[in-house]
Parts: structure tokens; C-alpha cells; sequence
């Protein structure tokens, strides 16, 4: 019965410490609504492959990491089995093994996150530093013809896309903060309430920095009665509390109800890593 014990709660504090790493940006992971836009369904240019392994780099990071990490917890607990070191086990053996299972996924993950630096600095290097006019143009060179790219002629995108990035600076901040409130401001309350309980579920405050970041609008659409912009967020940020950087490749998808004249862009779904 010790044993057993031992072993679930070994298992909670490392999925406690998963849970953790998987959220300290803003929106990690994703959350609410979902629309294709053409920079990800554009065919791609030099430039932007190399944006595209950025991308995929973490993903197969992921993948082995989680299968070394089932190796290596595997080959402990075998060990651990097979030598009788759970007969008389006392709190301190459960914190040593919580501490291995802490320290196996940092090294695994400060393995991932070297493939992401590296790629991102590939991704955001002089040739991929752009100004909003360049960017735009090869927004509209790569367009996809099934993607919508509908705005008002006196729509100023410029100024809408400036707008987005202090926006994107404020939620980053407030989230460091724990600010929800404010947080609250900017999100439709169904996003609201996901984000509110992934960060309520953080064990550790994250601090986080915002490098570089640029933007564009990747997609523009109206209905009846809302009217619809997704605005392509990518850049670099830093875990001021692990000492690491990552690269940012976010989509906002952002919502204007068209029957109300003082109604504001709200947030209503978030695509990112």
C-alpha cells in the first residue's frame, strides 16, 4: 500500500510540473474558436519555411521527449521496484523521487527548447525582420484564393495591427500579474473562463518577456453581424524564471459585434504552441 502511494504521488507531482511548463505564455496551447488563415494554409515562401520548421522542431521535441521521459521514469521505478526500496519508505524517499521526476523533465525540456532557440533564430533573423508594409506584401503574395482577406477600404490596418501588438504586451503583463480582471477586458467571457482556470492552475508565477514581436493580419471576414480579423503574432520571448527563450508564433482570432457601434474587438480564440 506504500508502494502504491509512493508511486501516485510521485505521478501528480509530475504531471503537476507538466501542467506548469505547458502555460507560462498567455494562451499556450490554445483555446476557443478556430479559423484557417492564409499564412497557414499559404504555400510557402524561402522565407517562410524556414518559420514552418520552427514550427515542427517543437512538435518532434515533444514527441521524443515524452518518450524518453516514459523510458527513463520507467527504467527509475523499475529499479526502485526491483531493489526493495519501497519496503519501510518514508516521506523523504517520496521527495527524492519527486525530485527525480522534476529534474528528468527539466533536462528534457531544456533539450526541446534548445531545437526551439535555435530554430527561432533562424525564423526571426535579419532576413526575416520585416517592417507592417513588407509584411503585408507577402501576405497578399502568398494568398490563399479559399481564405478571406475582406476589410472596409477606410480600414486602417497599420494602426489595427500596432493596436494588437500593446495589447498583446498588456495580456502578456497582466498574465505575469495574475491580473484576470484586465485580462477579462480583452477575451470573450467563453475564452475568459478557459484562460482564468489554466492560470489559476499555475503553481509557480511565470515571468515572462516579450523580445521582439511583430504582427500581421492574416485573415478578414464579415457576417451579418460580427465582423472578424486574426492577427499572426510572431517573435521571441524569455522565461525570466528558467533562464530560457522561446520563439512566438500566436494567432489571435478577433471578433467586432457590427450591432453595436461601441462594441470592442474582443479575443475569441487563440492558436498557439
Amino acid at each position: 500500500m506504500k508502494a502504491l502511494i509512493t508511486v501516485l504521488s510521485a505521478m501528480l507531482l509530475t504531471l503537476g510540473v507538466v501542467s506548469e511548463a505547458h502555460a507560462k505564455r498567455f494562451g499556450s496551447g490554445g483555446f476557443g474558436k478556430s479559423f484557417p488563415t492564409q499564412q497557414r494554409s499559404a504555400p510557402a515562401k524561402q522565407s517562410d519555411k524556414t518559420s514552418g520548421n520552427t514550427q515542427a522542431a517543437p512538435s518532434k521535441g515533444g514527441m521524443m521527449g515524452g518518450m524518453m521521459g516514459g523510458l527513463l521514469a520507467g527504467g527509475l521505478f523499475a529499479y526502485l521496484l526491483g531493489s526493495g526500496a519501497f519496503e519501510g519508505i518514508q516521506i523523504m524517499d517520496i521527495l527524492l523521487l519527486g525530485l527525480a521526476a522534476f529534474v528528468i523533465i527539466r533536462l528534457l525540456r531544456g533539450a526541446g527548447q534548445a531545437q526551439q532557440r535555435q530554430a527561432a533564430a533562424a525564423a526571426h533573423g535579419p532576413a526575416t525582420h520585416q517592417s507592417f508594409q513588407s509584411a503585408n506584401e507577402t501576405a497578399s503574395a502568398t494568398v490563399a484564393p479559399d481564405q478571406p482577406m475582406s476589410l472596409p477600404a477606410d480600414f486602417d490596418a497599420e494602426a489595427f495591427t500596432q493596436g494588437a501588438l500593446e495589447h498583446y504586451h498588456l495580456v502578456q503583463q497582466a498574465w505575469n500579474d495574475g491580473n484576470l480582471d484586465l485580462i477579462r477586458e480583452y477575451v470573450s467571457p467563453e475564452l475568459y473562463d478557459a484562460l482564468a482556470a489554466q492560470r489559476n492552475r499555475l503553481m509557480v508565477p511565470p515571468k515572462t518577456e516579450i523580445l521582439d514581436l511583430n504582427a500581421e493580419i492574416v485573415r478578414a471576414d464579415e457576417t451579418p453581424t460580427h465582423r472578424e480579423i486574426s492577427v499572426l503574432f510572431r517573435g521571441r520571448c524569455k522565461d525570466d524564471l528558467e533562464k530560457s527563450e522561446d520563439g512566438i508564433f500566436d494567432v489571435w482570432h478577433l471578433e467586432r459585434d457590427l450591432r453595436d457601434d461601441n462594441a470592442p474587438w474582443l479575443v475569441v480564440g487563440i492558436e498557439a504552441e
